[in-house]
């Protein structure tokens, strides 16, 4: 159960979003996640997320 603010939204999250709505994690801070290598790959996949986020609330 993701809580009363997605429901609110009508959405999932995306990938790499945290609990809270438009905030995105990448990297050594996201659970489990040990490998430092992927660090880099890790953070240009949220990049996606949060275009995909901007997308859904274009700039009045």
């Amino acid at each position: 159960m993701l809580g009363p603010r997605w429901e609110d939204l009508g959405r999932t999250p995306l990938p790499y979003e945290t609990s809270v709505p438009g905030i995105f994690a990448a990297g050594d801070v996201r659970t489990d996640s040990m490998k430092r290598v992927a660090a880099a790959a890790d953070g240009a996949s949220a990049v996606r997320s949060v275009h995909q986020y901007l997308a859904l609330y274009p700039r009045a």
